[in-house]
């Protein structure tokens, strides 16, 4: 049978501090850290042409647009499209879009969204993603970004802000 050696005074003093340090770490776990930031990044207007029917998921064709910001602008090309399934009494989205700047660099935008009514009007919020092969704007592959909705009329439109 194995003995236990009672903890001699420091080593249970080092023991009970390591407990209430863990113990104060999660009393504040409920605090936040620090403030989220945000910047914006651009406005994004699409052309989009009528939905199409498939069922649950729903197809709009994205025709073109535009998109513009402090540090970035340019052109929607045609062809991309978002993939709009009713789920659970909301709407998830699934967009793909390629952009081009001004300067000639193409951006591979997909962002996945939801669109859900309320009281207040309907929460229609997405999350951005970008993929590039230029050096100029290769900061866009390591940032996240969020969007929000905005209505402009015959438009699909966006605020998109970068998390800082």
């Amino acid at each position: 049978m194995k003995k236990h050696t009672p903890l001699l005074p420091s080593t249970a003093l080092a023991f009970c501090s390591v407990l209430a340090f863990g113990v104060t770490v999660m009393a504040n776990a409920q605090s936040p850290a620090s403030d989220l930031e945000s910047r914006f990044l651009m406005e994004l207007l699409l052309d989009v042409d009528p939905q199409l029917d498939t069922g649950h998921t729903r197809i709009a064709p994205v025709r073109g647009g535009t998109f513009s910001g402090p540090r970035l602008n340019g052109s929607v090309h045609d062809g991309g499209a978002d993939w709009i399934t009713q789920v659970s009494g909301h709407s998830s989205l699934d967009v793909r879009i390629t952009l081009e700047t001004d300067d000639g660099a193409i951006i591979y935008m997909t962002y996945k969204g939801m669109v859900v009514p309320g009281d207040g009007g309907l929460y229609w919020r997405v999350s951005p993603a970008f993929n590039t092969a230029s050096e100029e704007y290769d900061w866009l592959n390591h940032r996240v970004f969020v969007g929000k909705s905005k209505q402009v009329e015959g438009k699909v439109a966006y605020d998109i802000f970068e998390i800082l």
